[in-house]
């Protein structure tokens, strides 16, 4: 019994990391499953055991991609946090020093920033970024709350500012080949930037 379902697992890890390699190199609409059997070296119907169609595997790639930080960043908002501001800054930092060395976060960013042309891949990457969004945003007003962010920003219009930051810093590291350290720059930058976010200290 556990040996058949250690294959499952295996069998199921082989379909995500054939997926994420063919979605990657040609496109969610130009890899089909059958593609992905083959590429995983599985047959169609194992595929279809475990992912009813591509949306489900693109669903699983982001669950598996998903970084600890932002569960931290759920509970928090949840739960509540003395020093939100101060969370979301060791956040970022430690997500970009994981995206920089974690190839299989970069394909999947790639993936979800290509150009979907039918409605289930529109759902699936408004989903991934309201989800994002929402997340932010609980624990930006929970800040809010307590008194701690600046009163020239908004919650909604924080959580704005700092996706369109960190999608754009991954999107240019990726884009100029990395010729820069994503790391350190972009850890400075959001220093700063969360800087400005906070109310002064008197």
């Amino acid at each position: 019994m556990r040996r058949s379902k250690e294959d499952a697992e295996h069998t199921r890890t082989a379909i995500l990391d054939a997926a994420e390699l063919m979605f990657c190199e040609q496109g969610v609409s130009s890899a089909t499953l059958e593609k992905i059997s083959r590429r995983a070296g599985v047959t169609r119907g194992a595929v279809y055991w475990h992912f009813k169609d591509k949306f489900d595997i693109l669903r699983a790639l982001h669950i598996r991609c998903e970084p600890p930080q932002k569960m931290l960043i759920r509970k928090a908002a949840e739960e509540g946090h003395s020093d939100p501001l101060g969370l979301l800054e060791q956040a970022a930092e430690e997500v970009l020093i994981s995206f920089e060395q974690d190839e299989s976060q970069q394909r999947l960013f790639s993936i979800q920033n290509m150009h979907f042309s039918d409605a289930e891949g529109m759902a699936w990457t408004r989903e991934v970024d309201i989800d994002m969004f929402e997340t932010l945003t609980m624990l930006i007003d929970l800040a809010h709350q307590q008194g701690k962010l600046s009163s020239d920003f908004a919650p909604k219009e924080m959580a704005c500012i700092l996706m369109a930051t960190m999608n754009g810093l991954l999107n240019e590291w990726l884009r100029s080949g990395k010729c820069f350290s994503l790391s350190d720059l972009g850890n400075r930058f959001f220093r700063k930037q969360m800087a400005l976010f906070r109310v002064p200290a008197s």
